[in-house]
């Protein structure tokens, strides 16, 4: 229990304001998997495109649409399929990810 709690204390620290459980979920299920598609997490989470794009919006950042997250994952083009998107950490997404893996 203590390890759950400082790891979510991790997650805490980036965000006061309250990260949502699902959010800590899916930065956790995009680590595990090195990268993942959009259709991946939905499948994972039982999630519509629109709510697994709300919640990548979250965790990354995207300049295009002039959404400032937490910068911890980033899309990219499928480079198989270019209709599709991937996510991936970011080098910060690593470093947490790698502080929650070690507490």
């Amino acid at each position: 229990m203590i390890t759950l709690q400082r790891q979510l204390t991790i997650f805490g620290d980036l965000n006061p304001c309250q990260l949502p459980l699902h959010h800590m979920q899916m930065f956790l299920v995009i680590a595990e998997a090195g990268n993942c598609t959009y259709q991946e997490l939905m499948d994972c989470f039982h999630l519509s495109n629109a709510s697994v794009s709300r919640s990548v919006n979250a965790l990354g950042t995207d300049p295009r649409h002039r959404i400032v997250g937490l910068g911890l994952v980033e899309r990219y083009p499928d480079p198989h399929e270019g209709r599709r998107y991937r996510v991936r950490l970011t080098k910060k997404g690593k470093l947490i990810y790698d502080q929650i893996r070690d507490a």
